[in-house]
């Protein structure tokens, strides 16, 4: 599990809206959002841009690492982000306060490892899916999931069915393509 000791600080904001959020944008700081289970209504944030985009190419988007906002520390990942289209500067971002009790839902990435026969004999390898939606509690939290694919010949594929048990639930429908050898 990518879990870490950085805490990203947080002030609380009043407003909230397009034109809110552009005014805090253009003041470095990003808008955001705080919910979870143990929270009874969203906590409405604005963290520093460039210290949010830091931590995002550094841990990702499914580590674990905490909030400090009002004198508390909440333990988060970040659920969702928007980037502008063009810029491609984050815009938002939710964070989903992680209970320790109870399960949450997430994407996590694959991580396809081995070279498959298939390709080593002149065929290509297509990938297909890169993540996959999990159900998992935090102390089982995994920061990907890994598939060999070294015993892949031409024309065989795998399944999300075919992705080895651990503990948590994978969502995503049991059927959908993974990778492909042609």
């Amino acid at each position: 599990m990518a879990q870490s000791d950085f805490v990203l600080e947080a002030a609380p904001r009043q407003k909230v809206g397009k034109a809110d959020a552009l005014k805090i944008r253009s003041t470095q700081r990003l808008p955001g959002v705080i919910y979870g289970p143990d929270i009874k209504e969203n906590i409405y944030i604005t963290v520093d841009y460039k210290v949010f985009e830091k931590t995002f190419k550094a841990y990702g988007r499914h580590a674990v690492f905490s909030i400090a906002i009002g004198g508390k520390n909440l333990r988060v990942i970040i659920k969702e982000y928007k980037i502008h289209p063009i810029t491609r500067n984050f815009l938002h971002a939710d964070f989903y306060a992680i209970s320790p009790k109870k399960t949450f839902t997430t994407e996590i990435p694959m991580k396809y490892t081995g070279t498959p026969v298939g390709v080593k004999e002149g065929g290509g390898l297509y990938i297909f899916t890169r993540q996959v939606r999990i159900n998992t509690d935090l102390e089982n939290l995994p920061e990907s999931i890994e598939v060999d694919i070294s015993a892949l010949k031409t024309n065989q594929y795998l399944i999300v069915r075919d992705i080895p048990k651990g503990k948590y639930k994978i969502l995503t429908h049991e059927g959908t393509a993974l990778v492909e050898v042609k």
